[in-house]
């Protein structure tokens, strides 16, 4: 999934509302165990509101796995900001954005809290058309990203950067929404790389010796360790509805797990979720999601403090905030408890 987040339009809306500020909720915050104080057997997570940030896409099938279970409603909007002001206006109760979007938003003021992780990795290949075969060629060419501070952004500017600094200045990087449309616009000749997802490699594959460039593990520094994407709620939802929160995190590991051992499952629910895609693709997309360990496995604290530093400085070397930022954003209570991890 490929989304942005503008500061800005978050920052309005928590302002509009008067939400700004830390929360009086008494959560443990960052530094919590996984204990919530609550029971989670009892806790009813049917018809909470979860939005995503852009429309699904076969990343996001094993968290549906877990939402269908949960009797989650999904929604799907356009962009992390507009789901950060959706959790701040109670439009929805949890959201999934980038893990630096969640940064960045917490560093702008807003109430937010880090409560799971949903993929553990950013997925996205640096693909280029058959005639272009290295970094050196894209002098004068045109790079496609989802949206301007998106990873996709991030991560076209920081890979051409480093790998052919000297034409860097010579490349024109156009923000394209959807990493499908990005791919049909390589095929049309509108843009020459992109940022893409998996399946759409896969398919551009069928159509000619499109190349592989780079993935995100590319990139020089701690790249390997970056999380993907977050689950994300209020710093008030965080404290008064602790119960339901682990529930529905629960019922999202519940899906992780499924995705790992029943790959018929995932292709099933990915037929019914993301109809529009070649279905003939999905089982090599599927074994590649695998490979990479994706998703968190139960009982492995998939955030941990060394964890967010990491990211953390990553981000911030990048010009992505300018100020350290505490891992007090994360609720490892929330997060573990979900997850299975105990003896924090």
């Amino acid at each position: 999934m490929k989304k942005t987040f503008t500061v800005a339009a978050a920052v309005a809306a928590c302002f509009a509302l008067g939400a700004c500020g830390s929360s009086d909720s008494g959560d443990d915050g960052g530094g919590g165990s996984a204990s919530t104080g609550a029971s989670t057997t009892a806790a009813d997570t049917s018809g909470m509101r979860v939005a995503y940030a852009s429309a699904l896409d076969p990343n996001d099938i094993a968290d549906q796995l877990g939402l269908e279970k949960a009797g989650a409603k999904v929604d799907t909007l356009t962009d992390d900001s507009a789901v950060v002001a959706g959790l701040l206006r109670d439009n929805i109760d949890v959201g999934n954005v980038d893990f630096d979007a969640a940064v960045k938003a917490r560093a702008s003021g807003v109430p937010i809290k880090v409560i799971g992780i949903a993929q553990t990795k950013p997925e996205y290949v640096f693909v280029s058309r058959p005639e272009i075969s290295s970094f050196q060629q894209l002098a004068g060419k045109k790079v496609g990203y989802h949206a301007k501070g998106s990873q996709t952004d991030i991560f076209v500017n920081q890979l051409v950067k480093q790998q052919a600094p000297d034409i860097y200045d010579d490349v024109d990087f156009l923000a394209l929404e959807e990493s499908s449309r990005r791919a049909q616009a390589m095929e049309a000749r509108r843009l020459d790389a992109s940022a893409l997802e998996a399946i759409n490699l896969a398919a551009l594959k069928l159509e000619g010796d499109y190349h592989e460039l780079g993935t995100w593990a590319s990139l020089r520094g701690d790249a390997q360790d970056i999380v993907g994407t977050a689950w994300v709620t209020t710093e008030d939802k965080a404290g008064s509805d602790r119960a339901q929160l682990v529930r529905l995190l629960s019922d999202l590991q519940s899906g992780y797990d499924e995705f790992y051992t029943d790959k018929q499952a995932w292709l099933d629910m990915a037929r019914e979720k993301v109809p529009d895609v070649d279905q003939a693709l999905l089982p090599e997309v599927y074994e590649s999601y695998k490979r990479q360990a994706m998703y968190p496995r139960r009982g492995t604290a998939a955030m941990t403090p060394e964890a967010f530093s990491v990211n953390e400085q990553f981000f911030r070397d990048l010009g992505e905030w300018e100020d350290e930022q505490p891992d007090e954003l994360v609720d490892y209570g929330i997060l573990d408890a979900g997850a299975g991890v105990s003896g924090r």
